[in-house]
């Protein structure tokens, strides 16, 4: 397996050009074993809002003496290596990072957007209900610590849901993935990978004949033939919303 870096924060607020990271950490594993941890309180040279401390327990005194970013900096690139960056809505984690010039360029994987996928019928996505839907102990407290090592873990089970969809729907999510930029196509590969190694067949059942693929009305028969354009067609936000939604194609192979 490839080593992976589940990374979060903590901030006084949503807002990367006027908020600040408040703190940092990262659990860098390979499956299901862990390799290091990361930790920092960071002193953001702002007061922490009451709201902010109410969530997560961080307040003004608790920061007073801890490092600014630019001084743990190093050591947090250094942590992660070229690591990809896992994180529940990671846009939000590299983007505080990013405007401190940190990981511009760094794959990210994301266990919102695969619990979306996988998880359809989900009523809540954020880290502290995915993890008690996906049975994880580990709690999830809006401390950055505890959350990188329940994204860790929720990881593993998404990618064992997804090892476990039928070999052509699995299949079918890589294909389509390759068409856009869609860096948690990564994770299927992974798993479609994982199946092919094992030597698993597509199961059988005996009303195969009367299944159609998921994401596909038509016959092969009657279907164009498929062939390479120059210029890219962007997909239909309303196609691509129906399919994923609760009752749509995606939902009837599970």
């Amino acid at each position: 397996m490839t080593t992976i870096v589940s990374l979060d924060i903590e901030t006084t607020g949503l807002d990367e050009e006027r908020d600040s990271i408040i703190e940092i950490a990262a659990v860098k594993f390979n499956g299901r074993r862990v390799e290091g941890e990361f930790n920092t309180l960071v002193n953001p040279g702002k007061h922490i809002p009451d709201f902010i401390t109410g969530l997560t327990g961080i307040d003004d005194a608790m920061v007073r003496q801890a490092p600014r970013l630019r001084d743990v900096a190093h050591e947090l690139t250094a942590f992660v290596g070229d690591a990809p960056i896992l994180g529940h809505n990671v846009k939000f984690d590299v983007g505080f990072l990013r405007k401190a010039g940190l990981f511009e360029y760094q794959q990210t994987l994301d266990t919102y957007e695969l619990a979306s996928v996988l998880l359809p019928a989900a009523s809540r996505y954020n880290l502290g209900a995915l993890g008690k839907q996906l049975g994880i102990p580990l709690p999830a407290t809006h401390r950055a610590l505890d959350d990188a090592r329940v994204c860790h873990v929720s990881y593993l089970r998404l990618l064992e849901l997804a090892a476990e969809l039928p070999l052509e729907t699995l299949q079918e999510i890589v294909e389509l993935g390759n068409f856009v930029d869609w860096d948690s196509g990564w994770v299927f590969e992974q798993a479609l990978s994982a199946r092919v190694k094992q030597g698993i067949k597509p199961k059988r059942t005996t009303r195969a004949s009367s299944r159609k693929p998921a994401f596909d009305s038509t016959s092969r028969a009657d279907a164009p033939p498929i062939t390479r354009t120059e210029e890219p067609v962007p997909l239909d936000p309303e196609y691509v919303a129906s399919v994923l939604e609760y009752g749509g194609p995606l939902l009837a192979v599970f």
